[in-house]
């Protein structure tokens, strides 16, 4: 199909949390961008019947990560260290989700399909061992770390972040098709003017900010971040994005900071604008998140990480020269004032950022093109 790129795109993602849904959207604007005579079509569900289930899978996830994220992060474990365990779970959801599916992708006929989700890819893998996915498939994993079901061998690619990632994958189904590959982030999420940010954001430009976020849902505990973000000195200010979570913003304004300490902010669609003000982002999350900062060339502190893919994406990134895991908050205000007191550390950390996100996600489409 060369340059021109496919005929018919089908981009599948589910709402369970954002990242997945923001992964295909950005991965769609791009698209379209590239291939102006090619149909793409967003579909943010897991096919038939996907009202009550995605809707169950959304309520049970934000549930558990907010009131026991240790029950999901034993489940995370379970499924990285028992691999018949987890091949035995992912028998049973591939064939739910390729049964909901098979409509949509008769129905499409796409020349080329992606899935963001990893649930929404083992259905997939389904279809193709039935011989009901002609098209090239591709699965994008939007975390760092690559857990089972991330990855399917039936797929034509699967898309990770870093050379870790990728030996994840691998291990995972050796001989896979695995691709390191530029985070699916928005073309907003760039390198950009840190001053022209701070003033189009209404902060100081003498201030050292940092962007506090536990992802859309805004769990993670984020309180204490906050107390320990402040606590590391008076020259420190805190910018707190609380997503959905009206309750967290609530009690964070009702705390009676002055603006030049804490910014609190509901939901947003100018996240890159606040991450490119920001001096480091200091988040309890993974994926999308982390991703999106380093995409803008800001270090990550990773506090008090969430149990499962939070833990390990952090300590992978850690790995990399990417991050800083925080494992109490007491060690965010340590970070913090080493951070400023080392300015050396800090430029380390944003050149490492700024490699991460200098990576041309637009040439692996076009080159993903040539493949289909």
């Amino acid at each position: 199909m060369g340059r021109a790129g496919p005929g018919r795109v089908l981009l599948l993602s589910a709402p369970v949390g954002q990242g997945h849904v923001a992964a295909a959207r950005a991965l769609a604007a791009r698209m379209r961008a590239l291939w102006p005579d090619a149909q793409i079509h967003e579909v943010e569900r897991t096919g038939r019947g996907s009202r009550w289930r995605d809707g169950l899978l959304q309520h049970a996830y934000s549930v558990t990560m907010r009131f026991a994220p240790g029950l999901y992060g034993a489940g995370y474990d379970l499924l990285v260290r028992c691999p018949r365990f987890a091949r035995l779970c992912k028998w049973v959801v591939a064939g739910r989700l390729g049964r909901a599916l098979a409509p949509l992708l008769d129905t499409e006929r796409p020349d080329l399909v992606i899935s963001t989700y990893p649930m929404t890819s083992g259905g997939l893998a389904w279809l193709r061992r039935r011989g009901r996915l002609p098209a090239r498939a591709v699965a994008v994993v939007t975390d760092v770390a690559v857990h089972p079901f991330w990855v399917w061998p039936e797929l034509d690619e699967t898309w990770t972040l870093l050379p870790e990632s990728r030996a994840q994958a691998q291990a995972v189904v050796p001989g896979g098709q695995v691709r390191v590959v530029p985070p699916a982030v928005g073309p907003g999420f760039r390198p950009g003017d840190q001053v022209a940010a701070r003033a189009a954001a209404g902060l100081p430009a003498d201030t050292f900010v940092v962007l506090v976020t536990g992802g859309s849902l805004a769990f993670g505990g984020l309180e204490p971040l906050v107390e320990a973000v402040l606590a590391a000195g008076a020259a420190v200010q805190a910018v707190v994005l609380c997503g959905r979570n009206e309750r967290l913003r609530a009690r964070l304004l009702a705390r009676g900071e002055p603006r030049d300490r804490l910014v609190v902010h509901g939901w947003t669609d100018r996240v890159a604008q606040q991450i490119t003000a920001a001096d480091v982002v200091l988040t309890t999350a993974g994926g999308m998140t982390a991703t999106e900062a380093l995409s803008v060339g800001r270090p990550v502190l990773f506090a008090a990480p969430v149990p499962g893919h939070g833990c390990a994406g952090a300590e992978m990134m850690a790995r990399a020269g990417l991050a800083v895991v925080c494992p109490r908050p007491a060690d965010v205000t340590a970070a913090l004032r080493g951070l400023r007191a080392e300015p050396s550390r800090l430029a380390a950390l944003r050149r490492g950022a700024q490699a991460f996100g200098h990576r041309d996600l637009d040439g692996e489409l076009a080159a993903l093109a040539e493949r289909v």
